[in-house]
């Protein structure tokens, strides 16, 4: 299966929106949002993920995902993708929170970030300092340069 991934455009707000409401996310969408859309080879709307980019920083955030129309495997192609697209928008390291044990990030090359690893930059995003907050959440961190750690 192909998908194609890019940013959310206004012609995708209602499809948006209509996803995370079959997916129960309760946080509403707008136009505001940096939303990476994926669409399946039929052109239908699969998933979505946040990127909020901070400088050549980005996070990952809000992951959406219809999993009736996305197999694991093809999980693992969309965060890849998602990185790739966030290294041709300047992107040189993601950074993303998963609570409990995330083997997924590991396996994709993430790794482990201790709190005074983490850029100023990345700490002022609002949804950065909310997720913090909860209990065993775990932030990791992707180089998409060669050049970033």
């Amino acid at each position: 299966m192909a998908f194609t991934v890019r940013k959310m455009e206004e012609t995708d707000l209602l499809a948006v929106q209509a996803l995370f409401a079959r997916m129960q996310t309760k946080q509403p969408v707008t136009l505001e949002d940096p939303l990476i859309v994926v669409e399946n080879d039929a052109g239908e709307l699969i998933a979505t993920v946040g990127l909020e980019k901070a400088n050549i920083y980005g996070l990952l955030r809000t992951m959406v995902m219809d999993s009736a129309k996305m197999s694991s495997s093809a999980l693992v192609e969309f965060i890849q993708m998602a990185l790739a697209y966030a290294q041709t928008e300047g992107v040189e390291t993601v950074f993303a929170a998963s609570q409990g044990n995330a083997t997924l990030f590991e396996l994709l090359g993430f790794k482990r970030q201790e709190t005074d690893a983490i850029p100023n930059e990345i700490k002022e995003i609002e949804h950065y300092q909310t997720v913090v907050e909860q209990d065993g959440v775990s932030i990791w961190a992707y180089g998409c340069s060669p050049f970033s750690s």
